[in-house]
């Protein structure tokens, strides 16, 4: 086989609360760094998601109702037009997800700073009524997907499909020189064939597996009827009394599917999560090399797409070669 290059299921390691719960100047001081690491992440995806945009983190902002200086984790503006566009990010560093409580404190600071739009990122998720809430106040509700190494990293995968196309072959021979012909055992896969100069262009076999496996024949399903062997050459071959004779040499190639369904590993992502939409925010991300040979052994063949409760975002195709030593039927007709 070759082999293959190329909304998704983030998979997030085990959350993990490092050291124990202790009172004291230690414990705080450790939460307020992962929380300053947890703003810093956001303010770096967001960035890269609207590279024009100002992502500032750590803003002080003023309120409106309260008359006091407001903390904004990070706040993302732009300007439209005459118009400057204020949204406020809020994080929220937690071992438990964010309830509907978390939700509505958020909407006082929306109010009181007068931002155009609020997102709370949490990365255990949101309760259901946290969920419901933030729907009706229109707050976005997020966690991040981030592959580089820190607290939050992720491994995430791709639902992918893979098309394998495979070929089995028939042979066939002609002639209208007047010279004997007979057919020796062996004759497509043993026998060589010559062009007018009597260069050695080699067997039918070897020749349609070499086309096969560098892809010069199409891999369209079905039938594929009276392929010259050897394109558009004349060609010579023994007659099976020792004389070279010239010959039409054909074959037909039936191409069939192999459907295998799959996680596809994602190695650098950085977006966010919606948590209430379920899809995937970003501007990039990359895969590595595939085996086909896992494909075949640790993916789930399937018979049809319509057997698949989740849909694939990537379907990747390939072609399964043929071992040029390895035994052919022969098909005359």
């Amino acid at each position: 086989m070759r082999s293959l290059e190329a909304p998704w299921t983030a998979c997030p390691k085990k959350w993990r609360l490092a050291g124990s719960l202790l009172k004291g100047d230690m414990q705080v001081s450790g939460m307020a760094k992962s929380s300053v690491e947890l703003e810093l992440l956001v303010q770096k995806i967001q960035q890269q998601l609207a590279p024009h945009a100002e992502v500032r983190h750590n803003v002080k902002m003023p309120g409106r109702r309260t008359g006091t200086k407001r903390q904004i984790d990070v706040l993302v503006r732009e300007q439209v037009g005459q118009y400057d566009i204020n949204i406020v990010i809020d994080c929220k560093d937690y071992n438990r997800p964010v309830d509907v409580k978390g939700v509505e404190e958020f909407a006082g600071l929306l109010d009181d700073v007068g931002a155009q739009k609020g997102v709370l990122v949490c990365p255990v998720g949101f309760t259901d009524s946290a969920k419901t809430r933030a729907a009706g106040l229109q707050i976005d509700l997020y966690s991040p997907v981030d592959t580089d190494p820190h607290k939050w990293q992720v491994s995430p995968t791709i639902p992918a499909l893979c098309d394998f196309r495979v070929a089995a072959f028939g042979f066939g021979v002609s002639t209208s020189a007047p010279l004997p012909f007979m057919i020796m055992p062996g004759f497509f896969s043993d026998n060589q064939v010559f062009d007018e100069q009597g260069n050695a262009l080699g067997t039918c076999y070897g020749k349609i597996v070499e086309r096969w496996n560098a892809g010069e024949l199409a891999d369209t399903l079905g039938v594929q009827e009276n392929i010259p062997i050897f394109g558009d050459r004349a060609v010579r071959t023994d007659n099976g009394y020792g004389q070279l004779c010239p010959v039409e040499l054909t074959a037909h190639v039936a191409v069939h599917k192999q459907l295998f369904s799959g996680q596809l590993p994602v190695l650098k992502i950085s977006g966010f999560k919606d948590e209430m939409a379920g899809s995937i925010i970003t501007n990039a991300f990359t895969i590595g090399l595939l085996d086909p040979e896992e494909i075949s052994q640790k993916w789930t063949p399937i018979e049809s797409e319509e057997e698949l409760e989740v849909k694939s975002v990537i379907r990747l195709q390939g072609v399964v070669c043929w071992d040029e030593n390895a035994g052919v039927e022969i098909k005359l007709w």
